[in-house]
């Protein structure tokens, strides 16, 4: 508790020294650690966060949030793999975690703007053709690899954002059927918000 209104107050190194007490006393309490995780990761210490939300995820093995924040910090590290496997435990965890399933499918398409750019590069000779070709295959591979995390999301509550990106993902690869699907489901959902 000290360590939290010292947190809240902004004086850092006396929550730190404060949690670091505590944590002598009792070494496996849970919300110690994650009370200094939560100062290291506002004082932009990623590593530091990353390292006591491993510890915590010894102490709590099945929760899935704590994977999801290793998630969310392996990417903004930079640690792409390392993100896609916590959000996919985190959702192994909680199927219906749907914060997990929209940074995965964030994650997988993230990879897309590269594709674009160099599909967008490439003039009109038989290698650009070929290239364009290879890239277009590349870009709705990471397509595919969403779609079962969408239809998730679906499941879970009709999420419309996930209708609306799945529509995006069949009309790009030319998938009329599953497009004309996804359209109906929209308009459904669209009219069920419209009479309450």
């Amino acid at each position: 508790n000290i360590a939290l209104i010292y947190a809240k107050q902004g004086e850092t190194d006396k929550a730190l020294e404060a949690v670091k007490e505590a944590r002598i006393e009792n070494p496996d309490d849970i919300n110690l650690i994650l009370t200094a995780a939560e100062i290291y990761i506002e004082l932009g210490e990623k590593e530091k966060f990353k390292d006591l939300i491993s510890q915590a995820i010894e102490k709590d093995p099945n929760n899935a949030i704590l994977y999801f924040n290793l998630g969310v910090v392996n990417n903004d590290l930079g640690d792409i793999e390392s993100a896609r496997n916590f959000y996919e435990k985190a959702i192994e965890i909680d199927p219906t975690y749907e914060s997990a399933y929209f940074n995965l499918t964030s994650l997988i398409l993230s990879g897309e703007s590269f594709i674009v750019d160099e599909m967008n590069s490439l003039g009109t000779s038989r290698a650009d053709n070929a290239r364009y070709e290879t890239l277009k295959s590349e870009r709705e591979s990471l397509y595919m690899a969403c779609v079962p995390f969408l239809k998730n999301l679906i499941e879970i509550n009709n999420n419309i954002e996930a209708i609306k990106l799945l529509m995006r993902i069949y009309g790009t690869i030319g998938d009329d059927e599953s497009y004309t699907k996804m359209e109906k489901l929209l308009e459904g959902y669209s009219e069920v918000r419209a009479i309450q």
